[in-house]
């Protein structure tokens, strides 16, 4: 058991929360609730990482969508929750980002413990690693309302990222062509 302890900014609230035991945070991965955007500090809050940089947590994925968005990194647990809740299937490409290797979902071996349908303690992995007994099998419907609600922003936060884009590529014809900032 580490006596680190963990703060964390969840970008897409800016709320705080912490200190977090080491476990906490390695419990929060598990359960697909960080961010490739959130910020940590083991510090009190003085340097900020990425979660991604935080080696423990295995955010070592990229998932290719199918439209060719890139989302993470992230770790196995979240390619878990998109499965299970629809957001991408079997033949989607993944990036492992230490190797370099691309490869289809499909054809990873946690793929076949990650069923669509299912999504339970015995189907969710901590990073490369299976959960502890002591997690419970049945969630209560409100986590499962949470999770589907996940997974949604997740999806609004992809076309918010993509209108953004595209308003600044417009913003920017439109200085050109006028010189002026658009109003």
């Amino acid at each position: 058991m580490s006596t680190r302890t963990w703060h964390l900014i969840k970008t897409s609230t800016q709320e705080k929360y912490g200190p977090l035991s080491h476990e906490d945070l390695m419990q929060l991965a598990a359960e697909a609730k960080l961010s490739p955007m959130d910020r940590l500090s083991d510090d009190g809050g003085i340097t900020w990482l990425r979660a991604p940089m935080v080696k423990a947590l295995q955010m070592d994925w990229l998932i290719q969508m199918l439209d060719q968005y890139l989302y993470g990194p992230t770790n196995i647990a979240t390619i878990q929750e998109f499965l299970a809740s629809g957001q991408i299937d079997g033949h989607v490409t993944l990036i492992h980002c230490v190797t370099g290797k691309e490869s289809r979902l499909q054809d990873q071996a946690f793929y076949r413990d990650s069923p669509q349908h299912v999504r339970s303690a015995q189907t969710t992995w901590i990073g490369a690693r299976w959960p502890s007994s002591e997690r419970s099998e049945a969630e209560p419907h409100a986590l499962q309302r949470i999770r589907f609600l996940e997974g949604q922003l997740v999806q609004a936060q992809q076309a918010l990222d993509e209108a953004q884009r595209a308003y600044q590529i417009l913003r920017q014809q439109f200085r050109e062509q006028t010189g002026q900032d658009p109003r």
